[in-house]
């Protein structure tokens, strides 16, 4: 059952007109809505409705749950969020953090240009954060031993998915599963795949956060992400950091990490009411 936020919750949205903006977060690939939480409560504290879903297949007590999920099945839960946030508001920011911003990126893809009052975006903008657009797994595709992932996929039936931190003494609380079923990653490779031969199709307003210290994703999917989308070039922009692994919103440099996807909330808020340009 996904878990929901919104701010106001309680309230009767049929009394209330719609916001300018709101705040779509989608967390990754085996993890708990943890890695990302910090992320939607700063947001919130701006004003800005927000939901998180829970992607089918997370949160449960084993990630036994994750067995037969398709790729296909996490957008829809993202569309469905989608959805259900512009119940509310005009236009959304839909952040997504590793197979999350592949989450994002699809949706932008499908709905991007979309609806909205008066011929405006659906989709305001994005924020990809380490986008899970090149994986360093060797059985990604890309990588020199892809061919031997439909192998591996008969000989394996779990893939262990240990957590990430540049500070390890932060892995203690890390609640992500710690393994994924075989078949769950053979859909997120494809999903990584499929996302990327649709980059062309995206030409919203984007921030790209990456570490050059991840391990789990490759740096250089920042690049390709940039010079893939069709997003006018001063509508887009890569913030690198440097220390922090994969969990970037959980690790040494958490709080840079998401005062910048703040920042970037606050920009965009500044374009829409008219009283500035988007910190990109």
């Amino acid at each position: 059952m996904d878990r929901i936020t919104a701010e106001g919750e309680g309230c009767q949205r049929g009394d209330m007109a719609k916001q300018r903006l709101g705040f779509l977060v989608v967390h990754g690939f085996t993890a708990s809505l943890d890695c990302v939480s910090g992320v939607e409560a700063a947001v919130g504290a701006l004003g800005v409705p927000t939901r998180i879903p829970l992607l089918r297949g997370h949160g449960a007590e084993s990630p036994e749950a994750l067995r037969g999920v398709a790729w296909r099945d996490w957008v829809a839960d993202g569309e469905a969020a989608l959805e259900d946030l512009l119940s509310e508001v005009d236009r959304v920011i839909v952040f997504g953090h590793s197979m999350g911003g592949l989450v994002a990126l699809t949706l932008a893809a499908n709905v991007g240009g979309e609806g909205g009052r008066d011929g405006e975006r659906r989709i305001d903008s994005l924020v990809v954060a380490c986008p899970a657009i090149q994986l360093t797994s060797p059985l990604a595709p890309g990588k020199p031993f892809s061919f031997l992932r439909p192998l591996v996929e008969r000989l394996v039936s779990r893939w262990k998915m240990p957590p990430k931190y540049a500070d390890p003494r932060l892995a203690a609380y890390d609640t992500n599963y710690a393994w994924a079923p075989i078949d769950a990653i053979g859909e997120l490779l494809e999903f990584s795949a499929v996302t990327r031969g649709r980059l062309p199709e995206i030409d919203v307003p984007m921030l790209i956060m990456q570490s050059q210290a991840d391990s789990t994703v490759a740096p250089e999917s920042a690049r390709i992400i940039a010079e893939s989308v069709s997003t006018p070039g001063d509508e887009k922009r890569i913030v690198w950091f440097e220390e922090t692994e994969h969990e970037m919103f959980r690790d040494c440099q958490r709080l840079e990490a998401i005062e910048t996807v703040v920042d970037y909330v606050r920009g965009r808020l500044g374009v829409l009411h008219g009283g500035g340009t988007a910190s990109i």
